[in-house]
C-alpha cells in the first residue's frame, strides 16, 4: 500500500512540474506579444493626418482583442494541465507539443516559415549626402534604431509571430539601443544594411509596414533603398544566447484539496 501511495506522489510532482514550466513559458509568450515600442510622439503626429491616426488606433484595438483572446485562451490551457490525469502518451504528446510552442515564441528553436524580408540600405543615399557636402563623415547615419523599433512594432501589430533583425532574433528580453550609425540588438553592435525577417501572413505583414505617414514612407522620404520581399520559407534562427533569470521564479498555484 505504501508503495502504491509513494508511486502516485511521484506522478503528482512530476505533474506539477511539468505545470510549472508550461506556466513560466506561457508567461513568456505573453510578454513577447505584449512587448510594445515607445515612439518619438511628436514626430508621428506631424506626419499623419487625423484619418490615418484613427486607423492607426483600430489597427492597435483590433490587435489589443487579439492578445486579450490568445491570453484567455492560454489561460485556458494551463487550466487543462492542472486537470490532467495519469501519465498516458496523448497527454505527453500534448504536452510536448504545447511547450515546443512556448519555446519558439521565446526564440530558444530555429524556425521557418512563410513571411517576409525587409532590406534597408543607407549606402547610396550617404553617397549623395557626402557628395553634395564635399566631404565625408562617419557620424552621419540615416536609420536610427527607432526606425528598426518601428519597424518591428509595424510587424508585430500586424501578425507577425517571429522576427529576426541581421540573424539576432528578438524576443522579449531583446534590448535595442543605438547611437550614431551603430546598433545594438541583444548585446551585438550591428550598422546599415538592416535585414529584418518576419514569420507571418506575407501579404498582412507587407501591408502593414507600408502603412501611410508609418516609418516606411519616412525613410523613402531620406532616399534609402527599401526592399519588402514577400517570401516562401523565411529561415530565422534561435537566440543565440542563453536567457537567465535572477530575480524571476515560477509562482506555485495551491491546489484546493
Amino acid at each position: 500500500m505504501s508503495s502504491f501511495s509513494g508511486r502516485d506522489d511521484g506522478k503528482m510532482k512530476s505533474k506539477q512540474v511539468v505545470i510549472y514550466v508550461i506556466c513560466f513559458l506561457v508567461a513568456f509568450v505573453v510578454t513577447i506579444q505584449m512587448r510594445t515600442v515607445n515612439t518619438n510622439k511628436t514626430d508621428i503626429l506631424r506626419l499623419k493626418t487625423e484619418n490615418e491616426l484613427r486607423d492607426e488606433v483600430n489597427q492597435w484595438k483590433e490587435a489589443y482583442n487579439k492578445l486579450t483572446s490568445k491570453n484567455s485562451e492560454l489561460s485556458k490551457k494551463i487550466e487543462e494541465y492542472r486537470n490532467v490525469s495519469g501519465d498516458d502518451e496523448a497527454n505527453q504528446e500534448l504536452i510536448k507539443k504545447d511547450m515546443e510552442q512556448a519555446y519558439i515564441a521565446a526564440g530558444l528553436l530555429p524556425v521557418h516559415g512563410e513571411g517576409v524580408t525587409i532590406v534597408l540600405d543607407e549606402t547610396k543615399a550617404l553617397e549623395k549626402i557626402f557628395l553634395d557636402a564635399g566631404q565625408y563623415d562617419s557620424n552621419v547615419f540615416l536609420i536610427s534604431s527607432q526606425d528598426i523599433l518601428s519597424l518591428i512594432n509595424a510587424l508585430i501589430l500586424n501578425g507577425a509571430e517571429v522576427i529576426s533583425v541581421n540573424d539576432q532574433r528578438i524576443n522579449n528580453s531583446t534590448a535595442i539601443d543605438g547611437n550614431g550609425p551603430k546598433v545594438q540588438i541583444n548585446g551585438v553592435t550591428m550598422a546599415a544594411p538592416y535585414t529584418i525577417k518576419a514569420i507571418g501572413n506575407p501579404e498582412a505583414l507587407s501591408s502593414g509596414v507600408y502603412l501611410r505617414g508609418g516609418v516606411i514612407d519616412a525613410l523613402k522620404n531620406l532616399q534609402i533603398d527599401i526592399q519588402v520581399t514577400k517570401e516562401e520559407d523565411v529561415i530565422i534562427h534561435d537566440f543565440d544566447e542563453s536567457v537567465k533569470y535572477q530575480y524571476a521564479k515560477p509562482y506555485e498555484v495551491e491546489e484546493d484539496v
